[in-house]
């Protein structure tokens, strides 16, 4: 049974739907204005203009982000800098709920991460849901998300950590072949000989702690992933019945 907004006094507020892939939020919106759902395309790269040039003081939008596959740790970013704003309420439908990288906005209970499911009616329900102000997850699981968050934190500081102990030459070494080179091209490029690329190899496979080269590269790769979601700040936000209110406002 879908939600109902026992307080409203009109029309339920239109739901901006949005995602990193154009496509899958245009086919999310047709799919649900068939159903009779409030909801409207929004272009996710003009997300935050958007939403600065619509800002009204007690006024809360709300979001459907479409996160289909890949793409959590800038998804987190971006959100998190939508947050910044204020007045928003987000919804992220995602194939990849227990993604840890989640936990960085969980701490926003204007947040919820919801299973992507191939049910029309349940993604309906979930519109209907956000716009009445209910939560949309667990308390024991937003917690279970925060704390694998933390813990992905820590493992990645302690790479960051051992990444910072390479020598420039070590590091340098690492990077090309994280970028696809091969140990010949590597010593083309740096002007030294097969033999000593494959000293560095050794060398710094021992400071990460890798078993192989592949492991060494793919530590780096952590180091330098974007979207840890360390900026994100959760913000003080209204409890549940001044958002009903705040909805009905708008």
């Amino acid at each position: 049974m879908r939600a109902k907004r026992s307080r409203a006094t009109g029309p339920a507020p239109v739901v901006w739907v949005v995602s990193p892939h154009r496509l899958v939020a245009q086919a999310v919106v047709a799919a649900l204005q068939s159903t009779g759902a409030r909801v409207q395309f929004h272009a996710w790269e003009n997300l935050r203009d958007e939403l600065s040039s619509s800002k009204d003081e007690g006024r809360v939008r709300h979001l459907l982000v479409v996160i289909d596959g890949g793409g959590q740790a800038a998804a987190v970013e971006e959100i998190g800098r939508v947050l910044a704003l204020g007045d928003v309420r987000v919804a992220v439908v995602t194939s990849l709920p227990s993604d840890p990288g989640w936990g960085a906005l969980v701490a926003d209970p204007a947040v919820d991460i919801v299973m992507m499911t191939t049910s029309l009616s349940q993604l309906h329900e979930v519109v209907d849901r956000l716009v009445a102000g209910d939560r949309l997850m667990e308390q024991e699981r937003r917690q279970e998300l925060r704390a694998a968050w933390i813990e992905a934190l820590d493992k990645r500081q302690q790479l960051v950590q051992r990444v910072e102990t390479l020598s420039g030459q070590q590091r340098r070494v690492l990077e090309l072949l994280a970028s696809g080179r091969r140990v010949p091209e590597v010593a083309q490029l740096l002007g030294i000989t097969d033999g000593t690329v494959r000293s560095h190899v050794k060398s710094l496979r021992a400071k990460l702690g890798a078993k192989t080269q592949l492991e060494a590269v793919a530590i780096l790769r952590q180091v330098q992933q974007v979207g840890t979601g360390a900026g994100v700040v959760p913000r003080q936000r209204a409890a549940p019945a001044d958002a009903e209110r705040a909805v009905e406002r708008g």
